[in-house]
């Protein structure tokens, strides 16, 4: 049934006289709710070859909504817009028509159903209703499962609490709708059908009387029909469970799964079967004893228990062994798939499931997977909404198809892998890249605290599984990939990994509230490198002084996570530096791509957006991506901030505006880069605050992916605000910085070349003769001659035009106005002084670190042989 407007539109009223028909007909009108019923006299219909209409009218979320909770209201305005006429014209070329608003039928009064039959019959139609129907109880289950399969809750846009009242609306509504059709049958304007395994004795001779068929052709065709249901059977939950029972507690155990089964059934529509773990040295318990006779007699007594199954865990023979319950999960799952199950959850005894309706959102979540991306129902990963947890898939539901593919929870070749820990991330990254494992967000449930009942002992001392966030892309690719359809839409992972030792909460909020486009999967990534600036940003938050690093962690990650982005703080327990910091955090990260973002920095809200149209378009020959980091230009930039430009210590920082066909960039800074997954960490041998760990990440990392190359995405900007603090602190900042990139000379000796030497190195070494033949007077002369003279050469050069240029940018960054001369002259000056403190600071990192080799008068290739010319160009000046 189309959109009501269209009907008006469309829908001719029938004459009155009965010209309008060209041949007397009979029509059976069946205003009954339940589905099985009325598709089961459709398909008899067929059948007999008498055209038959069952279908749902497509209407906007308002009168959706309005059909379940004001059922009367709703068919009213219906029937008094289009719905006289749109019935008329249905029964006039159909001998068969029911569902959609023809069920709501019963809600009008008397006198509407008398005028539709007046109305037909002056068509020369005959209608006949009649209604099958069953229980309330099996009719509400049928609508819930309707409700379902149709995506009705979602197009209605219920609430969530319009969605917990879901069941009771309806069978509100079926209660109604009963004894409106028990008041129209004993009237004489219905005929009941009721709805049972005899049908084949009753309906024969009832449909005989008000059709042209004989019973005898009834007789046949119900028989070959048989109780035909629209909708497939319910899925079947496997609710997995590990219990460590208290031997002489009886009670506390079994009052534990009563309450999680009563909660699991708090959703009607709910069929499942029960997989018990009980720990091989409690398995003859009087407490085992005690829930496994629950559980049978629950089973007997529930319709919606459909099996119980107990799996003995392996012993463990001492106090604290740790305990494997991913294999022990693995043969819990697998039992629970052999006897049906069409997805598996593990859950604990202290689990509290919040969601009356998480049945329907888990069938709901499998059908979207199964629709968006054309694989059989039951596949994928969907997972709970832990609201312990947000964020996290603790409590994965692990759809059939995974045993097919895989013959278990666990692939085969990785069952050594997990032993208790890690195994539910790897379940969520496996089918990240499909976008088959959403969060049920609806599906909220609670986490307890763990360890056995009653106690706050720990079960197990956790063990990681080793390399998982590196293997499950490789089992992503050769056993999950192989199952998908041709053309199968994939999703680009990219973590954002951030070290913060500021911790500005601006800054952080600015990076994680950034908006992730549709085709790709994020999780930001917050390493902490100061505890102190932790807890002063959590006692900001809550204005509470006495806090725990832990509860610091989860107080900032809930306040970045307030954009709906996934984001994970986590603290190091002492000041590590910049290298260590993005070690953790790409080791807290399972995606195939990393971006690497400072804190102090503020992106383009199109960041990713960017960054995702470019992997789009790269094959596995890029090894990644380099972004354009701007600094600020303002016609009114102060003086030290026009000379850090003019020094070109920025020009890496930008360097993704000077791509071009000669020049495509080896490495790029850490403040805006991004580089495919491999086993490549930063070095920690380079400076906390950072220096050369970007070039020697890049070198390795290209290295590593066969020589793959970088790629600038001038388009990826974020905008870096210059250091803050005076000139001095500045020239502290860049000396700082060029002792840790001094490392770079020993460490990639085939990247540098010999040339004359620099002012730091011209003044130290002959700082012994004028020990000898000179007086201090006459060494200051020279070092102060020396230093004018650089200053001097680059004036003369057309280097100190090109400076200028610098300071007003380019693109849409660019400052039209320019400033006096005077200006630029004294951040020329102060230019050539900050280079003369960071090259003194790279002469002073060779020398701590004895580096007489390949340090002094050796210089580094920044281009890494990009421009051949570079070098000798350098000697020349």
């Amino acid at each position: 049934m189309t959109n009501t407007a269209t009907l008006l539109e469309r829908t001719p009223t029938l004459p009155a006289n009965g010209k309008g028909s060209s041949k007397e007909h009979t029509c059976v009108v069946n205003i009954g709710l339940y589905r099985s019923g009325t598709t089961t006299l459709a398909e008899a219909f067929s059948k007999l070859d008498l055209k038959a209409y069952s279908h749902f009218p497509s209407l906007p979320p308002d009168h959706l909504k309005k059909i379940l909770q004001d059922p009367q209201a709703a068919v009213q305005d219906w029937y008094s817009t289009v719905g006289l006429n749109e019935i008329l014209k249905l029964v006039s070329e159909h001998a068969y028509i029911c569902d959609g608003w023809v069920a709501l039928l019963p809600f009008l009064n008397r006198s509407a159903l008398e005028e539709i039959e007046l109305q037909a019959r002056a068509a020369s139609i005959q209608i006949k209703f009649v209604s099958t129907s069953r229980s309330v109880d099996e009719t509400v289950k049928s609508e819930l499962q309707h409700w379902v399969i149709h995506d009705l809750e979602r197009q209605s846009e219920l609430s969530f609490d319009e969605r917990c009242r879901l069941e009771d609306d309806l069978r509100i509504r079926a209660i109604q709708h009963q004894c409106l059709v028990k008041y129209l049958c004993s009237l004489g304007l219905v005929k009941l059908l009721p709805l049972s395994n005899s049908i084949q004795d009753n309906w024969p001779g009832i449909l005989s009387t008000i059709t042209d068929s004989s019973a005898l052709s009834w007789s046949k065709v119900l028989k070959d029909v048989g109780v035909c249901n629209s909708t497939p059977s319910l899925p079947i939950a496997g609710i997995l469970v590990t219990m460590r029972l208290q031997r002489d507690n009886t009670d506390v155990a079994t009052s534990s799964i009563k309450r999680l089964l009563g909660e699991i059934e708090k959703d009607h529509i709910c069929r499942y079967l029960l997989v018990l773990g009980i720990d091989a040295d409690e398995r003859n318990s009087d407490s085992a004893a005690a829930v496994i006779q629950h559980l049978n007699e629950h089973m007997e007594s529930s319709p919606q228990m459909h099996s119980f199954h107990l799996v003995t865990n392996p012993p463990r023979q001492l106090h604290g062994e740790p305990f494997a319950i991913c294999r022990v999960w693995d043969q819990m799952a697998v039992e629970a798939w052999t006897h049906g199950a069409d997805w598996v959850v593990l859950l604990g005894d202290d689990i509290e499931i919040t969601c009356p309706f998480h049945h329907r959102a888990f069938y709901r979540s499998f059908l979207d997977i199964s629709n968006r991306i054309n694989v059989p129902f039951g596949f994928g990963c969907p997972f709970w909404n832990d609201i312990s947890f947000p964020g996290f898939p603790t409590f994965p539901c692990v759809g059939k198809i995974h045993f097919n593919i895989f013959g278990g929870l666990i692939p085969e070749h990785r069952r050594e892998s997990f032993v208790n820990q890690d195994l539910d991330p790897y379940l969520h990254h496996l089918y990240l890249k499909l976008g088959a494992t959403p969060c049920v967000t609806d599906a909220t449930l609670r986490n307890g605290v763990g360890g056995n009942i009653g106690s706050s002992e720990a079960r197990y001392s956790r063990i990681p599984a080793k390399g998982w966030r590196d293997f499950v892309l490789e089992d992503y690719r050769t056993h999950l990939l192989p199952f998908m359809p041709e053309g199968t839409p994939q999703y680009i992972t990219v973590d954002v990994v951030v070290p913060s030792f500021r911790v500005r909460l601006d800054y952080l909020r600015s990076i994680c509230h950034l908006k992730v486009p549709a085709m790709i999967r994020t999780n930001f990534i917050i390493i902490i490198d100061n505890i102190d600036a932790l807890l002063r940003a959590a006692r900001d938050l809550t204005d509470d002084g006495d806090i725990t690093i832990s509860q610091a962690e989860d107080i900032l990650e809930r306040h970045l996570a307030m954009s709906g982005n996934v984001v994970r703080v986590r603290c190091n327990d002492s000041n590590l530096g910049a290298s260590a910091s993005r070690n953790r955090g790409i080791n807290e990260s399972a995606a195939e791509f990393i971006l690497n973002l400072d804190d102090d920095l503020i992106p383009d809200e199109d960041l990713l957006e960017q960054y995702g149209r470019k992997l789009s378009q790269i094959d596995d020959t890029v090894a990644g991506l380099v972004g354009l980091v701007r600094f600020p230009r303002t016609p009114d930039m102060p003086l030290r901030h026009a000379a850090v430009l003019m020094s070109y210590l920025t020009f890496m920082f930008e360097i993704a505006e000077q791509e071009s066909n000669m020049y495509t960039p080896a490495w790029g800074v850490t403040a805006n880069i991004l580089f495919r997954r491999t086993n490549i960490r930063f070095d920690p041998i380079y400076a906390k605050t950072g220096g050369g760990e970007d070039v020697d990440y890049s070198l390795r990392v290209t290295e590593a992916c066969n020589g793959g190359r970088l790629l600038a995405v001038p388009e990826a900007r974020v905008v870096h605000p210059f250091w803050p603090g005076s000139v001095f602190a500045l020239a502290a900042h860049f000396h700082n910085w060029a002792i840790g990139d001094g490392a770079l000379f020993q460490i990639f000796p085939e990247h540098t070349y010999w040339s004359f030497p620099n002012l730091p190195e011209t003044i130290l070494f002959t700082l012994p003769l004028c020990c000898l033949q000179m007086n201090y007077r006459q060494y200051f002369q020279f070092v102060s001659f020396s230093i004018a003279a650089d200053f001097v050469v680059d004036l003369v050069c057309d280097d100190y035009q090109h400076r200028i240029a610098v300071v007003q940018g380019i693109g849409k960054d660019r400052v039209k106005e320019k400033r006096g001369h005077l200006f630029y002259f004294f951040a020329h000056v102060l230019a050539n002084l900050f280079i003369l403190g960071l090259e003194f600071g790279r002469l002073r990192g060779h020398i701590v670190r004895c580096n007489f080799a390949h340090g002094p008068f050796r210089r580094f290739d920044w281009h890494i042989g990009r421009l051949p010319n570079a070098p000798n160009n350098f000697r020349k000046r």
